[in-house]
């Protein structure tokens, strides 16, 4: 035998041995499901900038056309992107009080929004809803302190590139310039030019002056992937699907009524031309309310029923709604509020509470705390805002508290709160902020009513005698 004989033989033989060493099924090929991807990619290679146009033009038209895919948007904006700002700076002079007091001054949509329309409240929830559907939002800090927005699919690789200080498109990752480490140098801001989907060369905009707000699934990835990718294609069969089994119960009520009957002699005229008697043997009219029909011996009539959609259809639904909520993390117990009792509808709750509260920081992290910083910075260096002497920056303490999840059974949990607080196993500022309260304000708005009531001569003690008398008092004062 030859080498090369010998060469084919031990090639064979490599591979017999390889079918029976132990390895993992899961990159196995047995021809059972899709063999495993062998190409290793970064995410913005998967998706590429046409694939994201795609990806993006779905996502909104699904938000746009099916209620419940909006529904879990819309709710998941409601428990994840809605702040309230309170300084904490605790500083002389009522420092904490003028920065407050600017910062409602800067939220409106006025002074904040570049455009006019929005506030600081509506821009973020705006924001974390493109974020959503386009994978990522920009926001764009400007010299008069004011912001624009961005949206994701305006910073792109363009079509059309003007001027000489535009970098080359094979420069560009998805629209965004980097360094040799992968830091982000300057962000390339197109217009759009009509529908048809050129897109020109704006500007290049420094990453100091540029906030990116973006779902990130890994560390090497540039642009965010919307995390209803995953679930885009259940949301759009369900879409279909219910279309398909209306429109299939639609057709079956065309056939109302049937009749069955031992003789040759039809129930009725069957034809458009009256017969020769010119009288049907039952006339049916359900136009005129109920009908009675008194049939011959032998005939039988009865409505004809469909059964659609199908239980079997309404059970899958449910399957394909819950798995498709779980891309946002909602459980389905709110989508179906009768799905489940009290404890399981509590246990949903604390889990969504805690996905939540990454996303709600991520929003601090990425859009919420920089302005706050670059904003704060302007009024100190344009003298609206003056510390104390020698008081540097860094001493000034903000932060921006979430709304809060009101209580569900609120006397059970009301009763635990206490209990735990007297325990030493929870402070009432972290009660009141998982409320969406702050302590120091209930404390100053308690020393006032307490105030008050003193002045006139009432009990400040709060206990159910005291609450009774306040509610008869105020029912005989309605009633004069």
């Amino acid at each position: 035998m030859d080498g090369n004989g010998q060469k084919t033989i031990g090639t064979w033989l490599g591979r017999l041995a390889d079918r029976f060493r132990f390895t993992y099924d899961a990159v196995t090929d047995k021809n059972r499901r899709r063999p495993p991807v062998t190409r290793l990619r970064t995410e913005d290679e998967e998706l590429t900038q046409t694939q994201r146009g795609q990806l993006i033009t779905s996502t909104r038209d699904l938000y746009r056309n099916f209620a419940l895919a909006a529904w879990a948007i819309r709710k998941h904006l409601d428990y994840v992107s809605t702040f309230r700002f309170q300084s904490r700076s605790g500083l002389p002079g009522g420092v904490d009080d003028r920065i407050e007091g600017l910062m409602r001054w800067w939220m409106r949509a006025g002074n904040f929004d570049v455009a006019g329309r929005h506030s600081l409240r509506r821009m973020i929830r705006l924001a974390e809803a493109r974020a959503v559907l386009d994978g990522d939002v920009f926001l764009m800090r400007l010299a008069d302190g004011r912001v624009q927005a961005i949206e994701g699919d305006r910073v792109r690789t363009p079509n059309v590139i003007e001027g000489a200080n535009a970098p080359a498109p094979a420069s560009l990752v998805h629209g965004v310039e980097l360094a040799p480490e992968g830091r982000v140098l300057r962000y390339a801001v197109c217009k759009r030019l009509g529908g048809e989907g050129r897109f020109q060369l704006e500007r290049m905009v420094p990453v100091e002056n540029l906030l990116q707000h973006a779902f990130f699934d890994r560390f090497d990835q540039v642009r965010g992937v919307s995390p209803i990718a995953a679930a885009l294609n259940s949301f759009q069969d369900v879409y279909e699907g219910i279309d398909y089994a209306l429109a299939k119960a639609k057709v079956a009520q065309l056939f109302a009524l049937a009749f069955y009957r031992e003789s040759l002699e039809p129930p009725g005229i069957v034809e458009t031309e009256e017969d020769e008697e010119g009288k049907p043997k039952y006339k049916i009219d359900f136009s005129r309310g109920p009908v009675m029909m008194d049939l011959e011996p032998g005939d039988r009539a009865e409505f004809l029923e469909s059964h659609q959609p199908s239980s079997e259809f309404q059970s899958f639904c449910q399957v394909v709604i819950s798995a498709s909520l779980k891309a946002l993390d909602i459980p389905f117990s709110f989508f179906d509020e009768a799905y489940t009792n009290y404890s399981g509808a509590r246990q949903a709750l604390l889990q969504y509470e805690q996905a939540a509260e990454d996303k709600q920081q991520n929003i601090r992290d990425d859009l919420l705390d920089p302005l706050t910083t670059w904003r704060l910075g302007l009024w100190i260096a344009n003298g609206k805002l003056q510390l104390p002497v020698g008081t540097r920056f860094e001493a000034l303490r903000w932060e921006w508290i979430p709304a809060g999840i009101p209580w569900i059974d609120p006397l059970k949990e009301v009763q635990a709160d206490v209990t735990a607080i007297g325990a030493a196993l929870a402070s009432r500022t972290r009660i009141l902020k998982m409320q969406g309260a702050d302590f120091f304000d209930v404390a100053d708005e308690l020393a006032a009513e307490n105030q008050y009531l003193e002045a006139l001569g009432l009990p400040t003690a709060v206990s159910p005698g005291n609450a009774q008398i306040v509610e008869i008092a105020g029912s005989g004062k309605g009633g004069k």
